[in-house]
């Protein structure tokens, strides 16, 4: 069965749980940055709404497919419900598999180009045709790298973390200007969600990194949460 890379077996299931909560948090923000949106009228929170979309269907995408390969009787309704789409035999599974994981980093890389075009100077951003021209073709660069990705996951956590090394950097230099403390606290949600990207790139090397990216993804949707809550209560 096609797997994008080995996991500690004990730790099967504890993983859904935990993208289960980022999920969640993704969820809350992009509510959140909708109402923003509708109140202020500025495209950033627009697009930062977006942006979550994406890291919600990632996630989604990466439990589905986990459920899938860690537990049989969610196989086998799956087996019955893509059987028509699999063919006989299910001899196009690995398809399916490879079009889940496909998913899972389009939506990933494409949020992360979100937010780091959004984390940019404060001016209004996607609106002249050069940055458009520009997003067009990191949208072809998501598209190719992750159709490579789904052959070598190696290079999916790679380009994420160059990524979200960027998305800090730019909340990093926000932080300075400004020393608000929800900027400061979303630089350290990232900051995990970084830390957590660099491990999964070493999984090959020793799978229980796995683990430790999970905890530390889980640890950035959790401040990320926290930030969420401390701007629903100034309301």
């Amino acid at each position: 069965m096609y797997r994008l890379f080995l996991t500690p077996v004990w730790f099967n299931g504890w993983d859904l749980v935990f993208e289960a909560v980022g999920l969640v948090v993704a969820l809350l923000i992009a509510a959140y940055s909708w109402r923003m949106y509708r109140l202020n009228v500025e495209n950033r929170f627009a697009y930062f709404s977006l942006a979550f979309i994406l890291v919600a269907v990632g996630l989604a995408a990466k439990m589905i497919t986990s459920s899938i390969l860690y537990f049989t009787p969610v196989r086998d309704v799956a087996a019955v419900v893509l059987g028509p789409v699999a063919g006989s035999h299910l001899r196009f599974s690995g398809l399916l598999y490879r079009g889940g994981f496909f998913l899972q980093m389009v939506a990933t890389l494409g949020a992360w180009l979100l937010i780091y075009f959004i984390s940019q100077k404060a001016r209004e951003r996607l609106k002249r045709f050069d940055e458009l021209t520009q997003l067009a073709l990191f949208i072809y660069l998501v598209l190719l790298i992750s159709v490579v990705a789904n052959f070598n996951y190696f290079v999916f956590y790679l380009t994420s973390t160059v990524l979200l090394g960027l998305i800090v950097l730019n909340y990093y230099r926000a932080y300075l200007n400004k020393k608000n403390k929800n900027t400061w606290r979303v630089m350290l949600a990232f900051m995990c969600i970084l830390l957590s990207s660099i491990f999964y790139v070493f999984v090959f090397w020793f799978e229980h990194f796995y683990v430790v990216g999970e905890v530390l993804l889980l640890a950035g949707f959790l401040v990320l949460l926290y930030t969420y809550s401390s701007l629903m209560r100034k309301k």
